[in-house]
């Protein structure tokens, strides 16, 4: 028959009777979107996505079943086209419930897999879980003992009785991979040659270089210090911090190729002029916070009023100064906590106070700290001021006032105001003055330097939110230098994100455009959150972080936090409760509401859960929640399994679901998941949430017996996420068996042999394949000998794959002699 002539947006296509619109298009590169088509297959309810618009047709028309007609224009993207599927995407959405991203991600500064990395542990995959985290933050043993852990905030866990120690457990895989000498083998990128200076060697810049050296550029860090770390290793104390985990963690990112000038301070001994004079493309400026701030308080100059920074450096530096039994520290934040807990291990010292002029919840210092530090008898006096600071003989007295809180200003902020007459006299050897720190810029007075970014007056420099870029080309910032004093893991992602920025300048290629986000959500206040989603979760209270006893601990700085054993931490890890949706790499619904830039709130998302979910199938999850009525389940199973009940909503017009069964036709083949495109229908097996991009897919064969199946591995670094098919490949054209499909399992058994076995007396030893494989063969070489070729047998596994199994004969038969050879393709 004679070809159609059609135009599907302006291009000309030649093509057969019958052929659908939906066909024509994807033969041509035409990308139409659909969430209810299955080929050869009709469905009672079309989703309405595939809809185009046709010349001289008043309706749009769905792809998907609409067949070509000679002559006809069809345009896909039209904005008639689009205000219809945007609209068909809303309905859906206004029935989706559920969570895209678990909140504890979200909450996260850096937003590390954290859901991922917790399905790890708890499998006990703990490097995988490492290099997970890695991805976003490059220092889990520093971070894993001084973050303060929004995460746990926004844990859904204290629902039911506790939120999970997620920060503890960030820490068990670092320290797990060190005391298993487990470090990552970082394979060499290849060089760029492009040239990076880095400005600080603390969090931000040792984030910063270390992503760039994973990107293959050149990188050096300038530090002014005698050595690396920045505030992690002269501004924490060593019982938090102890200065052999910031070595360990500073040795891994050198290990990546990143070079060092210590001791050398910008605007001192170089400028940035002369680095760009020296050949460095990029300089990233990651020097933190380091100059006091002036705290407005009349006396504060006077010799012996020291600084909480200062005092800190110089207790890590091994120049402890002399402090006498009576000390006071003002301020509130996690400086002034530390300092006050350095002074309480420090010989001859009897109290130790801390003054704040705030309540303890508005306090800025980690609240866990705090309460570690009252079990140490610091003792903290709040909404307190300090008004004056006087020196007599060999004290100081200081004039305190109460204070009280004004009237919430514009932007809801109560400021501390004097109470008068509340006025008090306290006596203390030392005050230690911890008002926070801003940016030293000094370096820009230079003489030498004409190369200045712009600054803000409170003292940071400015720099683009998307591109890290400061006034002068070539100049980025980031971490604590344009943000002010934040917490470490803000450093380490503002470095991370300066480094993709950087990458991106030095290669001369656009940076990802920032689109506008779908994040579903089941509730982003804990009020919100509908406790039916908890009903059948078992209680199991949280594993506690074992420390030193207060009165033991305060005799000298050694760590307080002991760690989790393995055991704690697969405890620990299971207690999580998966918010996050396992098939976000896959869900096409939130992929095309974010390509036709859907708007929808929050305030519209459902609040309440419409079913329970069904968790009968051995292999299979059922959550009737997320479903979108698309039918796609039903259509690609070829055994009547799937029976689903829909009804038609009144407020839209569009059918929504009733529920979902799966009946005993099923043989567990798993087309259903794999066509879902919500997460409605999940695999058990799977617990590993990621996004698309991240998931590398490998053909292979299935493992399980002789038919050589086509599988496809999804795979995220060494952790294999689920297994597919492709309906391309032969011989099984996408159709896997329940083992195929769910049985990839065995790859993470505790028993499953990783390594040979050659029995010694009564014993099994782990030997090299070398090893096993020469015994082997001098045993059949004996035996062989001994009573002749036909005395030997070869079995092959099922397991095998065909080449394996053509190998196999051919060795028995060709280099042993002998014809004894069969293959257990029966399982």
């Amino acid at each position: 028959m004679s070809k159609l002539e059609i135009t599907i947006d302006g291009q000309t296509l030649w093509v057969d009777p019958g052929t659908t619109i939906l066909n024509a298009a994807n033969a041509a590169g035409v990308i139409i979107p659909t969430l209810c088509y299955v080929p050869t297959k009709t469905v009672e309810h079309p989703c309405g996505i595939c809809v185009v618009e046709v010349d001289g047709r008043e309706d749009l028309l769905p792809a998907c079943s609409t067949p070509v007609e000679d002559g006809m224009k069809v345009a896909t993207q039209s904005d008639r086209v689009t205000e219809s599927r945007q609209r068909v995407l809303t309905s859906m959405l206004s029935r989706h419930y559920g969570d895209c991203i678990a909140p504890c991600s979200q909450t996260c500064p850096a937003h590390i897999n954290i859901q991922g990395y917790l399905s790890l542990i708890a499998r006990g995959e703990f490097i995988e879980a490492l290099k997970l985290i890695k991805e976003k933050n490059p220092l889990p043993l520093s971070i894993g003992r001084v973050c303060p852990h929004f995460c746990e905030s926004r844990c859904r866990r204290i629902l039911i009785e506790e939120f999970i120690s997620i920060n503890h457990l960030k820490r068990f895989v670092a320290d797990y991979a060190i005391q298993h000498k487990d470090a990552d083998v970082i394979p060499p990128t290849p060089s760029s040659e492009h040239r990076v200076a880095v400005m600080g060697g603390g969090p931000a810049g040792l984030s910063a270089a270390y992503y760039l050296s994973q990107m293959g550029h050149c990188v050096t860090i300038f530090e002014a210090m005698p050595q690396l770390g920045g505030m992690l290793r002269y501004g924490i104390p060593e019982f938090r911090l102890p200065k052999k985990i910031v070595d360990q963690e500073i040795e891994s990112i050198l290990r990546a190729g990143v070079n060092t000038r210590m001791g050398r301070r910008l605007g001192v001994d170089f400028t940035i002029k002369s680095l760009k004079e020296e050949g460095f493309e990029a300089i990233f400026l990651g020097m933190g916070a380091w100059k006091k701030q002036q705290s407005g308080i009349e006396g504060e100059e006077l010799d012996g009023v020291l600084s909480g920074s200062d005092f800190l450096l110089k207790v890590s530096l091994g120049q402890t100064p002399v402090i006498g039994r009576r000390v006071a520290v003002i301020g509130g934040g996690d400086a002034a906590v530390d300092t006050a807990r350095t002074c309480v291990r420090m010989v001859d010292v009897d109290e130790v106070v801390v003054i704040y002029q705030r309540s303890m919840m508005e306090m800025p210092a980690i609240h866990r700290e705090v309460k570690e530090a009252e079990k140490e008898e610091v003792n903290f006096i709040y909404m307190t001021g300090l008004s004056k600071i006087s020196r007599e003989k060999n004290f100081f007295k200081l004039e305190t006032v109460r204070m009280k809180l004004s009237e919430p200003d514009e932007k809801g902020r109560r400021l501390p105001i004097p109470f008068l007459g509340s006025e008090q006299i306290r006596e203390a050897d030392t005050v230690i003055l911890a008002p926070g720190q801003i940016p030293d810029l000094s370096w820009m007075e230079s003489p030498d330097e004409n190369i200045k970014p712009h600054v803000l007056p409170g003292g940071t420099i400015i720099s683009s939110p998307q591109t890290f870029q400061t006034s002068e080309k070539g100049v980025f910032a980031g971490g604590d230098v344009v943000r002010g004093p934040r917490t470490v893991i803000q450093a380490v992602t503002g470095g991370r994100k300066a480094a993709n920025a950087i990458h991106s300048y030095l290669t001369d290629t656009p940076l990802p455009s920032p689109k506008r986000q779908i994040n579903f959500t089941k509730g982003k206040k804990f009020e919100d959150v509908d406790l039916h989603n908890f009903e059948n979760i078992t209680l199991r209270l949280g594993e506690k972080m074992p420390v030193r006893a207060p009165e033991r601990r305060t005799r000298d700085f050694d760590e307080i936090e002991l760690g989790f054993t393995e055991e704690t931490a697969l405890r620990e890890s299971k207690r999580c409760l998966q918010c996050g949706c396992v098939a976000l790499n896959k869900c096409e619904l939130r992929s095309l509401s974010i390509e036709y830039g859907v708007r929808f709130p929050v305030s519209k998302m459902l609040k309440r859960r419409q079913y329970p979910i069904d968790s009968s199938h051995p292999f299979i999850v059922i959550d009737p929640n997320k479903c979108i009525f698309c039918q796609r389940c039903e259509n690609s199973c070829e055994y009547g399994a799937l029976e689903l009940e829909g009804k038609e909503f009144e407020e839209d017009g569009f059918p929504g679901i009733v529920s979902i069964r799966i009946n005993d036709k099923c043989v567990s083949c798993g087309a259903c998941v794999d066509n879902c495109p919500t997460g409605a229908l999940v695999k058990e097996n799977v617990t590993l949430p990621v996004a698309a991009n991240e998931i590398k897919k490998i053909k292979t064969v299935c493992p399980f017996c002789g038919c050589g199946c086509s599988i496809v591995l999804n795979i995220k670094g060494q952790t294999i996420v689920e297994v597919t098919a492709d309906s391309n490949d032969s011989p099984n054209f996408g159709n896997v068996c329940v083992k195929g499909r769910f049985g990839s399992e065995f790859v993470r058994h505790p028993d499953r042999l990783k390594t040979p076995l050659v029995r010694k007396g009564e014993y099994f030893w782990e030997v090299s394949w070398e090893k096993a494989i020469s015994l082997i063969a001098r045993k059949f070489l004996e035996i062989k000998t001994k009573s002749g070729p036909d005395s030997l047998a070869g079995l092959s596994s099922a397991k095998c794959t065909n080449e394996e199994n053509f190998l196999m004969q051919k060795f028995m038969r060709a280099v042993v002699g002998t014809n004894n050879v069969d293959h257990c393709a029966r399982l």
